[in-house]
């Protein structure tokens, strides 16, 4: 243990405190009951030490990295400092993210891989709905700081996102609203909660050139909602898994993104 310690610059006494409080530890030994170390060992302290540094609480960094390689990866560090409750550090790495690849490729290549690991982990174990909504609130705020810092708030005839009734998840429509922003497309997202009646009178106010209603779950009238706005004379497309497959015209960010696009620059030349 002395030369694993020696190795990775960690006191002995500590490795030894992770292995009897967490189990991490040799997965090998000798006959005379002393630790050997496998490679895969030593990555998962190597792991564990770089999400502490990252800001993860050791038990936390622990349960991250059972099982796992010897590398951090993005979504790692933003789950380890979720399981910790640090919403700074949170925050900080989203921002960074943020200004550095846009909402999309920060969408598609950590934010949502962290999402679907605690959806894996809650189906394992069931412990992380807490974490899900925490991770959410601090990933739309992230966004909507992203976009006023970065001044793209549009003038125009808009994109409308409507949440459609009884829905309550925002998160999807923050996010496309962030990436339409960034290719130059006014947007607006509209709060969860409205009625049918609430989100025609949007409609009907803001002339979109696409309304999109996005929802995750399956009700009746939503379908008369969809009718109602085109009897109006909205173009409308339909988003989330609450869609039927056949009615369902928007079922990827990058594609919804190409879509909504495309759709309104034609309204905005007609």
């Amino acid at each position: 243990m002395g030369r694993v310690a020696e190795m990775l610059g960690v006191p002995t006494v500590t490795i030894r405190s992770w292995e009897r409080r967490y189990g991490i530890g040799p997965s090998q030994r000798s006959t005379g009951q002393h630790r050997r170390y496998s490679a895969d060992d030593v990555a998962r302290l190597r792991r564990m030490i770089a999400l502490i540094a990252k800001g993860a609480a050791p038990v936390d960094a622990a349960r991250l990295t059972a099982g796992t390689g010897p590398n951090v990866t993005e979504p790692d560090a933003l789950l380890a400092s979720a399981e910790s409750y640090r919403v700074t550090t949170m925050a900080e790495i989203l921002d960074n993210l943020l200004q550095k690849r846009g909402v999309g490729p920060a969408w598609n290549e950590v934010i949502a891989p962290a999402f679907h690991e605690l959806e894996r982990r809650f189906t394992d174990i069931g412990d992380c709905i807490d974490l899900t909504f925490l991770l959410a609130r601090t990933v739309e705020d992230a966004i909507e700081r992203y976009v006023a810092e970065r001044g793209l708030q549009r003038t125009g005839r808009p994109c409308l996102l409507a949440i459609c009734p009884d829905e309550r998840h925002t998160l999807p429509m923050t996010v496309l609203r962030g990436c339409l922003l960034e290719r130059g497309i006014p947007a607006i997202a509209l709060e969860a909660g409205l009625n049918d009646d609430a989100v025609v009178a949007a409609a009907e106010r803001t002339d979109p050139t696409v309304v999109v209603l996005w929802t995750t779950l399956r009700r009746s009238g939503q379908t008369a909602l969809s009718r109602r706005l085109q009897r109006l004379g909205h173009q409308v497309l339909k988003a989330g898994h609450g869609w039927p497959g056949p009615d369902r015209e928007l079922d990827d960010l990058d594609g919804a993104v190409t879509r909504i696009v495309a759709a309104s620059r034609q309204m905005q030349r007609a």
